[in-house]
């Protein structure tokens, strides 16, 4: 993976922050190396270009950045282990990037990549925020049962449904939904958190955010 990056022209730009203010050993390390400096640039395109797409889960982006950065970049202890990490978050960015800003002639590795982020419902009545919920991730296959009344569930390879939207909870913050739903060859990968006091099998949270990446077949 990192061959495939050192075989193409790297950029002359620096890292994506001033380095004259690098204060922590992660930011020095970047700044003192040409090949992460050119990633960090990259991974701040990668990050704007997905926020500008997202749109009503912008904020969501941000927090699961800020996330990434506190417990995973961060957490590297050499440059191989800095290089794989912003390879692999590039390569979770890869699906939500435009033309111009898309690498080209760069092999990221094979992982689910992000491809649309449900924020938390509006209405904190019906979905009102409580702390303390536990994470939950289900991969299978995302099914339109709006039809039924249901929503939008994700059934895993046991035949387990997850509620990953209500009926009521549909607007223009979950759009993304119809499109993806249709991708019926498509196994997804879906992150938030489960609601407290539901049924068997756990359904997600209205009221936190919804990560939804597509598995590589």
């Amino acid at each position: 993976m990192c061959a495939a990056w050192l075989a193409m022209p790297l950029p002359s730009s620096a890292a994506s922050f001033p380095c004259e203010k690098a204060r922590t050993d992660i930011e020095r390390a970047i700044c003192q190396d040409k090949d992460l400096s050119a990633f960090d640039e990259y991974l701040g395109r990668y990050y704007s270009a997905a926020r500008l797409r997202l749109r009503h889960a912008a904020q969501c982006l941000a927090s699961d950045q800020k996330a990434w950065l506190r417990e995973v970049r961060d957490t590297c202890k050499d440059g191989a282990c800095l290089k794989r990490a912003y390879l692999l978050r590039l390569s979770e960015l890869d699906g939500l990037q435009p033309g111009a800003t898309a690498l080209k002639g760069v092999q990221l590795p094979r992982t689910p990549t992000l491809v649309g982020v449900l924020p938390p419902a509006q209405d904190q009545v019906a979905a009102p925020r409580r702390p303390g919920l536990k994470p939950l991730s289900v991969q299978g296959k995302l099914v339109n049962e709006v039809s039924t009344g249901d929503g939008y569930v994700v059934i895993s390879k046991d035949g387990r449904r997850h509620l990953v939207v209500s009926l009521m909870f549909l607007d223009d913050s979950t759009a993304v939904l119809d499109s993806l739903g249709r991708e019926v060859a498509t196994n997804y990968l879906i992150r938030g958190h489960g609601e407290t006091g539901m049924s068997d099998p756990e359904a997600f949270s209205q009221s936190t955010c919804r990560y939804i990446y597509r598995v590589p077949q």
